[in-house]
């Protein structure tokens, strides 16, 4: 056993001398090989990061603001401004080394218009400029210039008119003159545009119109030819619209009528006439045009018993007028006298008593005489046992005399030709 467990080194076979040193210059020359592939993938990593940043290329720069130079100057040299603050941005694109671009932000990139440049007034078209960079130039920018209005800032006022361009009228409507809140408005702007300005216009369209209305509408500018003046520099610094009153009125002819408070007139008893017959009326058409006559008011019967005229005063419902403002009423008897009747206050069926309340009373009149109008045939009918008189003593409460009005009635009247009586009578009552 102890023979089997020996040396195992002694079991290797032996090499040579020769051999182990061919291996050992082998290994040598194999790591020489890494050592030169590693420095040459070094050195083209190099060229490779030097050639990407020295390479020539573009970046673009978004949102640039552009920047006013030399306002201040402008306005001292020619007393001009820009009538508009305007903020103006631009996009730009930088060409130049990758490296240089890199290090580059937005706030660098200065861009610019030169005020001046300007030495005249109006619309001028002015070049965006952007301030030079070292290592790198523009190789394109969005926009190379602007719009700028420049000019001596002023102010004038102007009167306000209003037209109506378009509207549905009904027939007899007519329009007013219009009423506007304002009547001038003050512009401001480029000097030289508001000297060509004459007045501001507001145009109307309206639709059926039934009754006066205020309309709120815009206002356009007016030169002195009649044009419209559109630009974009010219404000108000104001409300743009102004409010017009539309004064819309219908004319119409209408007939005059009258009432009678008994209805004791007809065409067999008398001839009633109105003048004017007719009035011709204005108002808001939507009151008028319901309007075909007036009634101008009522004609006690028995206050006449002869021929009379009677001026009555006018007057019309609310927003109506007329040129018209009395109308008289002819009354004129057709076949008709009068007849005089004793009535007894005593012991007189159709004497009517309303009593005052809780008091006594004593009337100091034995009789009365009344009037009698009428047909004289219808008269020769007519007696005291015919006339009912009532006095309506029920509101006084208070002793002493009063004058106590009495209401007569004729008994049996014939509607189609009646007799009635005529005047104002009254009693003198004793209150106790």
């Amino acid at each position: 056993m102890s023979e089997q467990t020996g040396d195992k080194s002694k079991d290797k076979p032996e090499i040579p001398d020769g051999e182990e040193n061919i291996k050992n210059i082998k290994k040598s020359k194999g790591d020489f090989f890494l050592k030169i592939i590693s420095a040459l993938t070094a050195v083209l990593i190099w060229f490779w990061v030097v050639g990407f940043e020295s390479q020539v290329t573009q970046r673009r720069f978004a949102s640039i603001p552009v920047e006013i130079k030399n306002q201040n100057e402008m306005k001292s040299n020619y007393g001009y401004s820009m009538l508009v603050d305007k903020e103006l941005y631009i996009d730009v694109i930088l060409e130049g080394k990758s490296a240089h671009l890199n290090r580059l932000k937005p706030q660098d990139i200065e861009a610019y218009i030169d005020l001046n440049r300007v030495s005249q007034s109006g619309e001028q078209s002015l070049p965006i400029e952007i301030k030079e960079m070292d290592y790198v130039h523009v190789a394109d920018q969005s926009q190379s210039s602007t719009l700028l209005y420049i000019d001596r800032e002023s102010s004038v006022t102007i009167p306000v008119d209003a037209r109506i361009v378009q509207m549905v009228k009904e027939p007899g409507v007519e329009i007013g003159e219009l009423g506007l809140s304002a009547g001038s408005v003050t512009v401001y702007g480029p000097e030289g545009v508001l000297k060509t300005l004459d007045h501001a216009l507001v145009n109307l369209s309206l639709g059926a119109v039934e009754r006066p209305v205020t309309v709120t509408e815009k206002f356009i500018l007016i030169d002195g030819d009649g044009e419209e003046v559109r630009n974009q520099y010219v404000s108000t610094r104001e409300a743009a619209t102004v409010e017009v009153y539309v004064p819309v009125t219908m004319t119409k002819e209408i007939d005059l009528t009258v009432n009678f408070r008994h209805g004791y007139y007809n065409e067999k008893n008398t001839e009633i006439t109105i003048y004017p017959e007719t009035i011709e009326i204005s108002g808001s058409p939507d009151l008028v045009k319901n309007i075909s006559e007036y009634n101008i008011g009522i004609i006690d019967e028995k206050r006449h018993e002869t021929d009379a005229t009677v001026t009555m005063r006018l007057f019309l419902p609310g927003g109506i007028t007329s040129g018209v403002h009395t109308a008289e009423v002819g009354i004129k008897f057709r076949d008709v006298e009068t007849k005089t009747i004793n009535i007894s206050t005593r012991q007189n069926s159709n004497f009517n008593i309303i009593r005052p309340p809780n008091l006594e009373y004593e009337i100091r009149e034995e009789r009365i005489e009344i009037k009698v109008l009428g047909n004289p045939s219808v008269l020769r009918l007519v007696n005291s046992s015919r006339v009912s008189v009532t006095a309506d003593m029920s509101a006084l409460n208070e002793r002493g005399a009063h004058m106590v009005p009495l209401e007569i009635e004729i008994i049996n009247n014939n509607p189609d030709n009646p007799a009635f009586c005529v005047g104002e009578y009254f009693i003198t009552a004793e209150v106790y």
